[in-house]
């Protein structure tokens, strides 16, 4: 199950590879399957791949399967299970199970800071080049742009973590759509909303989760009541921003399905 493929699909993708020596067997066990990409900043601009590979005295590598320097070169580190997800939540993600199910990409950046914009001391090689990667891996396995998140979705609350700094995950998600010829919006659904998708949205909501969405009525309408059914959903879903806003993430996490056909869109 370990992605023995990633340097063949990267380049295929045209991204700037360098295998480090021994990747192919390099690991902490094999991968229970491959669901999605986490990304982090690996806290300092000079991060090589040797220290993702070779870890630290308190945590031995791989501490992940990628490594994005800033000049765009990303050099495969294993192939097998790395530590870089730790302890967290995702909803299709096992509770602390991320290393063995998502494939980590570190990138040599400070962050900055948690409250950074968008893309601030992220040289565009790098930016280029992990969106690349993003799209190689999800081209390769044929999933949503919806399975790459940062590490601070997934251990925000129960790790305090902030990465990748400096990086808008819904905008990323878009440029890796882009990049897959297969743009989802950042907004699928918000107050004022109409149509088919919202009606189901509604019905999902209305029948898995009564306790506070029983009296919910299916008017394919997005209004106040939709909107307090969805924040209540997403305060009780770890990972969730409470927006009461449908995007990327919490369509996901309800198994709502986009078909273009039936995108509602704003009065």
């Amino acid at each position: 199950m370990n992605p023995v493929w990633i340097a063949d699909c990267l380049r295929m993708e045209d991204v700037d590879v360098v295998e480090y020596p021994g990747w192919r067997t390099r690991g902490h066990g094999d991968f229970a399957d491959v669901r999605g990409v986490m990304v982090h900043h690996t806290g300092s601009d000079r991060a090589t791949a040797a220290s993702i590979a070779e870890g630290r005295p308190d945590l031995r590598g791989p501490l992940s399967q990628l490594h994005v320097a800033r000049d765009g070169t990303v050099t495969v580190v294993a192939a097998g299970v790395a530590w870089h997800a730790g302890a967290g939540r995702y909803p299709w993600l096992p509770t602390n199970g991320g290393n063995r199910h998502t494939i980590g990409i570190e990138c040599a950046n400070s962050g900055t800071s948690p409250t950074a914009p968008h893309r601030e001391n992220w040289p565009d090689a790098q930016y280029s080049a992990l969106i690349r990667c993003c799209a190689a891996i999800h081209r390769r396995l044929g999933l949503p742009v919806t399975r790459t998140i940062g590490h601070r979705e997934y251990a925000g609350r129960s790790q305090g973590k902030w990465d990748p700094g400096a990086i808008d995950m819904n905008v990323l998600r878009e440029d890796v759509g882009r990049r897959l010829g297969d743009v989802s919006p950042a907004v699928l659904l918000e107050r004022g909303s109409t149509g088919q998708l919202v009606a189901e949205l509604q019905r999902r909501l209305k029948h898995a989760y009564r306790s506070y969405a029983g009296d919910l009525a299916i008017d394919g309408v997005f209004g106040p009541a939709t909107e307090a059914a969805v924040r209540e959903f997403q305060r009780r879903t770890p990972g969730l921003d409470v927006d009461g806003v449908v995007g990327p993430l919490t369509a996901a996490a309800l198994r709502l399905t986009v078909v273009p056909s039936a995108q509602a869109s704003p009065q």
